[in-house]
């Protein structure tokens, strides 16, 4: 058995690690841009559906919400307002869900090459974390000129999304790391995520206004959710040409960092496990 270095050492060993991922980053360009085109290899549409299928379950969510329960976000009662609302919201929630499923199977569909090949898999939930936001970069291509084409502008806020993309990346990355080393030792968790997906949708303010909460413990843990955060700072930046109050901005950028530092760190301690517990 392959003894473990400790784990606060690889916490504050952090930034030597990420030199080592630095040393794979053609790697792992090269497989982010492989698996994003293998999920639609073979099927008809090819990668029309990194559109088609954004675009429907937007469709159902602005039906159902908008016109069944009356639901609406800005300032006008429109289907179409609360659709680039929705979708605002939806595209960074459909890549962190499809992450967090990939995520909890992905060490195990990969077994070939945790036992049989010296790679440095590590590198997989970074793979996984670029190949969900694609499709996130590819709805974002078309919700910008969607805005244009309802409000006829754009706000300059708009220029400031690469920094909340940074830390995105870097809270998915964070959460992938973690979900796939717990993965590892705990095989129901695909299970469990399931579950966790279903309850977590109604835990961020994507499909209703975070005024619809009432003042209580539960919207206290609403805006706790680093996912609330982030569905606030890309409606700001896009719908509203706000820029971010620094608590807002402030709080996802330290939960983003930790998350992706402990999450690394966690992986890293865990992995030389990884084939003894397959």
């Amino acid at each position: 058995m392959i003894e473990k270095p400790g784990f606060l050492k690889l916490l504050f060993s952090v930034p030597k690690s990420l030199q080592s991922l630095y040393q794979h980053r053609y790697l792992i360009r090269i497989l982010s841009a492989r698996d994003f085109k293998v999920r639609y290899r073979g099927s008809i549409g090819g990668m029309s559906w990194a559109v088609i299928q954004p675009l429907f379950m937007i469709f159902i969510y602005t039906v159902v919400f908008s016109r069944f329960l009356g639901v609406k976000f800005g300032v006008n009662n429109s289907p179409y307002e609360f659709a680039l609302y929705l979708m605002c919201g939806l595209l960074p929630w459909n890549a962190f869900t499809e992450g967090l499923t990939t995520s909890s199977n992905l060490i195990r569909n990969n077994t070939n090459l945790i036992k049989r090949v010296v790679f440095p898999f590590e590198v997989l939930p970074i793979i996984l974390t670029f190949v969900t936001l694609i499709q996130q970069l590819i709805g974002l291509g078309l919700l910008i000129p969607l805005v244009l084409i309802v409000y006829s502008k754009l706000y300059w806020t708009i220029l400031l999304i690469p920094i909340v993309l940074f830390f995105q990346i870097l809270f998915y990355m964070g959460v992938n790391f973690l979900w796939t080393g717990f993965s590892v030792y705990l095989p129901d968790l695909r299970h469990l995520t399931a579950l966790l997906i279903t309850g977590l949708i109604f835990l961020a303010p994507f499909l209703y206004p975070l005024s619809f909460v009432p003042a209580g413990p539960l919207l206290v843990i609403i805006k706790l959710n680093p996912f609330t955060s982030l569905i606030i700072l890309y409606r700001e930046l896009i719908m509203e040409g706000i820029v971010p109050s620094l608590s807002v901005f402030g709080y996802f950028g330290l939960v983003s960092v930790l998350t992706f530092v402990i999450g690394f760190s966690w992986f890293m301690w865990s992995k030389p496990g990884f084939a003894e517990a397959l």
